[in-house]
């Protein structure tokens, strides 16, 4: 079904306009599953909407079990450069959500935790640990192999206690969200006051979906229901009790590149081996070295392809 003419009907989120401008046709590159989509841009405020956004039966079919975030616990990594590369990257985000709520120690709940990979490394430095995860499939590894304490389904009232968490962590979750201020207000609720709520998620004004357009990963239709950027995002945290206390980029630049650009040459109608060739490249030691730079300097100037924001809730 061609879906590339279904404007959105709906006010845009973040200013209330409803005036869209159609942006790209989309796919699901991901997964290569059926169905056509389109991204339209508010004329207003730059906010990104995906067309159509599915619910229930029709969206958990582009979440299948080899969906990128249900990996196995870090520790069965084979490959030692694998298994190095994934332990620095939950390190590194474990570290920057502790640093981040002024705390050593507290209650934190990863919500759209997947297979448990940064929670286990939150539990194991020493913090208390919940999780909230739609899919069967990752919830149960997360509990049966990773022997954490993770709820099947998704976040609502009444599923935790008010003021309960010290930190509340979103790692690539926020976008995948069909309604982010229902979220929000369960999130608010559930936080401590002074407590830390951390979103991390693709930058719509990065210089990757400039350069990459159609074919940027952070699109990722139809599992993003919206693309944000930082003062997007902003605008709508704020409206919930929230106040921005820091952006950082720093998580999954060279990884986000190398799949737009997979993306891109699926869309040029490039073979199988001169795709996995120039990733076998772009991945190799030397552009990873060659490409430092740029990512340096995207991340400082918060332009890199995905974002974390830190917020912490109201005293009040």
């Amino acid at each position: 079904m061609n879906y590339s003419n279904q404007k959105p009907q709906k006010p845009c989120l973040i200013c209330g306009q409803t005036d869209w401008e159609f942006l790209y046709p989309a796919k699901d590159y991901l997964h290569d599953l059926e169905g056509d989509f389109s991204l339209w841009e508010c004329d207003e405020c730059g906010f990104v909407h995906t067309m159509p956004q599915l619910v229930g039966e029709d969206i958990e079919v582009y979440y299948p079990e080899d969906y990128v975030a249900y990996s196995e616990d870090v520790s069965q990594e084979e490959k030692a450069v694998a298994k190095w590369d994934r332990e620095r990257g939950v390190a590194r985000r474990c570290n920057f959500a502790i640093k981040s709520t002024g705390k050593s120690t507290g209650k934190v709940l990863d919500v759209g935790c997947a297979s448990g990979n940064f929670l286990k490394g939150m539990q194991d430095r020493g913090w208390d640990a919940f999780g909230v995860e739609p899919s069967a499939y990752a919830s149960k590894y997360a509990n049966e192999v990773l022997g954490l304490d993770v709820k099947h389904g998704y976040l609502v009232d009444g599923l935790f206690e008010d003021d309960f968490f010290d930190l509340v962590m979103l790692w690539d979750v926020f976008e995948h969200l069909e309604d982010p201020e229902t979220s929000l207000e369960v999130m608010r609720k559930i936080i401590k006051p002074g407590g830390t709520l951390l979103l991390s998620l693709p930058n719509s004004k990065s210089w990757d979906r400039h350069y990459f357009k159609e074919a940027w990963c952070g699109w990722d239709v139809p599992r993003h229901y919206y693309a944000y950027n930082p003062e997007l995002l902003q605008r709508l945290v704020e409206r919930h009790g929230f106040k921005k206390k820091l952006l950082k980029s720093f998580t999954g630049r060279h990884g986000s590149a190398a799949l737009s650009f997979d993306y891109r040459h699926k869309i040029m109608g490039k073979s199988q081996a001169q795709r996995e060739r120039f990733q076998n490249f772009f991945n190799s030691y030397f552009f990873r070295l060659l490409s430092y730079p740029f990512y340096f300097l995207s991340d400082r100037l918060n332009r890199s392809a995905n974002m974390t924001m830190v917020f912490t809730k109201d005293e009040a």
